[in-house]
């Protein structure tokens, strides 16, 4: 497989006389996934039970919690979709930013397993936290609980550590491949990008230098961040489900 190093210039290459384009798709992209943000949060008040603590108010907030990370994570497909487009055929083509609704049904359904399977994981740790909290004072047991943050926060970290790489990959999958059942998309995505994680993990820690350039900049330097750092994901990512594009010839003089 291709050094780290190699697929940001690859990137740098690809994105060449695309930066604009890409950028903007960028930004444009932002401004869908907040609206839609804003418009599922502004319409689930209106099904809310006002004051009560009602098991209808918990099912509309699920119910539109779900609907709001399916809707943004499709257009994340689609982002991915169109840097693969850039990348792979250098072309720029506005209609792959929806091509995750291309097949909606599959889709959504493992976004839906992803965001329970986040949910879970979430809710340990916070039961965790919810134990100890009515058990033991937090005035005087100031550093234990520092410690039991800590614990927690780094069992977070190895979760994502271990999942966050194949959910990325899986984003990729989404966009391109056209297999109807989801479960056997999630586990072949699993076992082709588990061996690659520490791999995976020093290219994002690589942009961790651009991040602080983006926030020194008040935001406006992830416009170009983001498009760099997700045409190196893609390039990452399509090394380990195509290999053979990848190999080095092999010396004929060898």
């Amino acid at each position: 497989m291709i050094n780290n190093p190699k697929i940001m210039s690859m990137a740098r290459k690809a994105l060449k006389g695309f930066w604009l384009k890409s950028i903007g798709m960028t930004l444009l992209g932002g401004i869908i996934s907040w609206a839609i943000i804003f418009a599922l949060s502004l319409t689930s008040i209106l099904f809310l039970e006002n004051g009560t603590d009602s098991p209808q108010n918990y099912l509309v907030s699920f119910i539109f919690d779900m609907l709001e990370t399916i809707l943004v994570e499709i257009l994340a497909i689609g982002f991915f979709a169109y840097l693969y487009e850039i990348y792979k055929h250098r072309k720029s083509r506005f209609r792959k930013l929806f091509v995750g609704f291309e097949n909606f049904s599959r889709n959504a359904v493992i976004l839906i397993i992803v965001a329970l399977i986040k949910g879970f994981f979430a809710s340990i740790a916070d039961r965790f936290l919810d134990y100890f909290s009515q058990r033991v004072s937090f005035e005087e047991n100031l550093f234990f609980y520092i410690l039991l943050v800590a614990i927690v926060i780094i069992f977070l970290c190895y979760v994502g550590y271990k999942l966050f790489p194949t959910w990325v990959g899986l984003m990729l999958k989404m966009s391109l491949d056209d297999s109807p059942y989801p479960t056997d998309l999630i586990r072949q995505t699993f076992s082709q990008v588990y061996g690659y994680n520490y791999k995976f993990f020093c290219l994002y820690l690589r942009f961790f230098g651009w991040g602080i350039i983006g926030c020194l900049t008040l935001g406006i330097g992830f416009l170009w961040i983001i498009p760099y750092l997700s045409v190196s994901t893609v390039i990452f990512f399509d090394s380990i489900f195509n290999p053979e594009d990848y190999a080095v010839p092999e010396d004929p003089l060898a």
